[in-house]
């Protein structure tokens, strides 16, 4: 299955935000309560995704396959106090579920990577879900490595906590 990774534009932010809610409805059913994930919406997630793109942060690419977008990856410069300037940060990473398994993740990991070290970072760092053991998994196989460190989020009236992972991106 041919796939092209490619800088988001506007024009995506619909396509963006309908892959944010099916996976997020797939990937975390049973960790966020369910009235919330019926809730979700397409059409408030694209005005915000278009607010994005518009101010160009994060960045954003997009993995198009099977004449559609397939999945997407959110990054920029690392939001946690902890970290120094050298520091990026995976904000989002999202792919459909009936691509999951078909290495679209990694190849969208793989080029945000690319073009952090280009602009001069480290190290890279993301925040999962702690009961997300798929993607855990995931950033497990390429190459990411839980620090120790965890925060309390709130999403839909309840507390879940998320576990942060690192990689080098020199090595």
């Amino acid at each position: 299955m041919p796939v092209e990774i490619r800088e988001a534009t506007v024009e995506d932010a619909e396509a963006i935000a309908t892959v944010h809610v099916i996976s997020w409805q797939s990937a975390y059913k049973g960790i966020v309560p369910e009235k919330f994930l019926s809730e979700l919406s397409v059409e408030g997630r694209s005005s915000m995704w278009q607010k994005s793109l518009r101010a160009g942060k994060p960045r954003v690419l997009v993995a198009y396959a099977n004449e559609a977008i397939a999945g997407w990856i959110a990054f920029g410069a690392c939001r946690d106090a902890d970290k120094e300037s050298a520091w990026a940060e995976i904000e989002a990473l999202y792919v459909l579920p009936e691509f999951w398994g078909r290495g679209i993740g990694k190849r969208l990991s793989n080029s945000a990577g690319q073009l952090l070290r280009s602009a001069g970072y480290s190290f890279v760092a993301l925040w999962v879900l702690s009961e997300n053991h798929h993607a855990r998994a995931f950033y497990d196989r390429i190459g990411f490595a839980h620090d120790d460190s965890s925060k309390v989020i709130s999403v839909g009236g309840v507390s879940l906590t998320e576990v942060r992972y690192h990689c080098s991106l020199t090595s």
